[in-house]
């Protein structure tokens, strides 16, 4: 009964596993269309695969540009199909739009699906089964879509209001590989329980056969053990390039508007030049002042395009540092200024500031997306637990010094702070004082694995005088290849 109740835990910590990747993808899909929702759709060229949206009734939705392209205005329901084509064709994973009142004929819900939205609009938040859809058994995951208020322009004429259940995306998988990939484990928890009751009954010796086996599969978790400690850093590094397209889309956005405001206000000032010079006489005065006014406006424009030309290079250099595992020359002051601009779109709403005291000559030879995962963390340790997600207000303050052949950087708040016991557990895994708000435990020891065994240096945690905590932060400057050369 002990075996049948661990094979069935193992079925069941498998399913979760690929109901989470589900759940994942559809997270991914609400959030792209969330963003093409929240800018009134996209506008791509037309193409063989990409043919306007016959079910899109609006004046604007196709045009062309100044140079003759033909373009059409993709809605998130069209984007949402598009990109479930384009994951069926790459990776075999299914995903669609469904609803009960669908627009398209193509996206009515079969039986499973009907039952799936007939259940969100009685409260449920999503549905999960396994069924024997053809052509194979298939993982099924189904959650809810609410009408937004960006939904309205589309759907009002169907008699949705904010907050309604639209609808809802079902993500289907093929079960097979769910299950070849328990069958290992069922594999393996037979063979253990076999042993046990062998050893039960068998004489001492037997022991030590056990003990060699259980030797053998404490490998094995070790190994399961490194390999989740490099998915979660990976996780960390994605989910810090998300909160720097956010901070690049709302920091580009004022330059841009400035410029077109400016170029659009010159356009007015153009006509008014070309009426005065139709005129039989012009005064010179007015002339003048209409051509300083020009002046202005192109300057103002001028400004502001170049404030976004330097975004985007540093959003350019920040995302492919993020990325990457390439070394390469970098300047530390730099790469603090590109990680606090990739966080701006959290900070600035928030009444905390960040000074920063880093020499402009410190320059590094290494992996420049470490440092920046490790700042990226800290930050945002210390605007969660330090001043309580912005509750509070305070100081952070980032100081960097070389000593000698090591670079020094020392990261200190003045929030909260931490008594002693917690700072003795700070750097353990899933370490948290906020379970059960958001704390996962991971940021600070994703911290200290990054400087230990990638940067080669240490890291220490100590409580301030008055008030916060200090972090003190010691690496090589340079970072050395197997041979013990720096690497240029």
């Amino acid at each position: 009964m002990a075996l049948a109740s661990h094979i069935n835990d193992i079925h069941a910590q498998s399913i979760r596993v690929a109901t989470e990747g589900a759940r994942n993808m559809f997270r991914m899909v609400v959030l792209t269309r969330s963003w093409n929702a929240s800018h009134g759709g996209v506008y791509v060229p037309v193409t063989p695969q990409t043919q306007p949206n016959p079910f899109l009734d609006i004046a604007r939705r196709d045009v062309s540009t100044t140079d003759g392209q033909a373009l059409t205005l993709v809605n998130p329901a069209y984007m949402t199909r598009l990109i479930a084509e384009k994951a069926e064709s790459d990776s075999g994973a299914i995903f669609r739009l469904t609803s009960l009142r669908p627009i398209r004929p193509q996206n009515a819900a079969d039986d499973w699906e009907t039952t799936a939205l007939l259940s969100f609009e009685s409260g449920n938040t999503e549905t999960i089964a396994v069924t024997q859809s053809p052509p194979a058994e298939q993982l099924r995951y189904m959650a809810p879509l609410l009408v937004q208020e960006a939904c309205i322009p589309c759907h009002a004429k169907q008699g949705y209001k904010v907050g309604d259940v639209r609808g809802g995306i079902s993500v289907s998988q093929r079960y097979a590989p769910i299950a070849a990939a328990t069958h290992a484990g069922v594999q393996q928890s037979q063979l253990i329980y076999g042993a046990v009751f062998v050893l039960v009954a068998a004489m001492g010796w037997l022991l030590l056969e056990l003990l060699r086996r259980r030797w053998l599969e404490l490998g094995g978790k070790i190994y399961e053990l490194q390999h989740t400690r490099e998915e979660l850093i990976h996780s960390e590094k994605m989910a810090s390039l998300g909160r720097m397209v956010a901070g690049f889309a709302h920091e580009i956005n004022t330059p841009i508007g400035v410029a077109v405001g400016a170029v659009s206000h010159n356009e007015g000032t153009l006509d008014r030049i070309s009426t005065m010079l139709s005129q039989e006489e012009v005064s010179e005065d007015s002339l003048r002042g209409e051509l300083a006014d020009l002046r202005q406006s192109s300057a103002l424009a001028m400004a502001n395009l170049r404030r976004a030309a330097n975004l985007v290079q540093s959003f350019k250099r920040t995302s492919i540092d993020q990325t990457s595992e390439h070394a390469r020359a970098f300047e530390m002051k730099e790469l603090i200024n590109d990680v606090l601009f990739a966080l701006q779109g959290v900070l600035k709403r928030l009444p905390i500031t960040i000074d920063v005291d880093c020499p402009d000559a410190i320059r590094l030879n290494g992996v420049p997306g470490l440092i920046e995962q490790l700042l990226t963390n800290l930050v945002m340790n210390a605007v969660q637990h330090a001043f309580c997600d912005g509750q509070r207000a305070g100081n952070i303050t980032i100081r960097v010094r070389r000593e000698g052949a090591n670079v020094h950087l020392e990261f200190a708040d003045d929030g909260v702070g931490m008594d002693a016991d917690q700072i003795v557990r700070i750097f353990e895994p899933f370490y948290t004082t906020r379970r059960g708000k958001g704390g996962s435990g991971l940021g600070l020891y994703i911290c200290y694995g990054i400087v230990t065994d990638r940067l080669g240096g240490s890291i220490e945690c100590h409580r301030q005088a008055q008030s916060g905590c200090r972090f003190d932060v010691r690496f090589p400057a340079e970072r050395m290849d197997p041979q013990g050369e720096a690497i240029p």
